[in-house]
């Protein structure tokens, strides 16, 4: 099954929303930062574009987001506190807390 572009932008979006409200929450500043943030960023939205189409967004997106940043927190050595709570793609609006 082919992306469409409305998918791409959804996941483009939501995995904006994600990475922007976690790298928030303490991600040092630096040159490192780039290269960090754009690397959870692909993560991420790759997490998202798994459950277009397999099952519903809403349903197994935040708990493949959730294993990523886990895995993201155990590569960098420390825990930013954050997980995903809930997408609703309707809206394009993930939440965090």
């Amino acid at each position: 099954m082919g992306m469409t572009s409305v998918n791409q932008a959804v996941i483009e979006t939501l995995s904006e929303q994600i990475v922007a409200a976690y790298c928030g929450s303490g991600l040092p500043e630096g040159p490192a930062r780039g290269k960090s943030r754009a690397r959870l960023m692909d993560e991420v939205a790759h997490a998202i574009e798994e459950s277009v189409g397999s099952r519903t967004l809403a349903e197994d997106g935040p708990e493949r987001v959730n294993a990523v940043l886990a895995d993201w927190e155990a590569q960098e050595g420390r825990s930013f506190g954050l997980r995903l709570i809930e997408i609703d793609p309707g809206r394009t609006v993930a939440t965090m807390g």
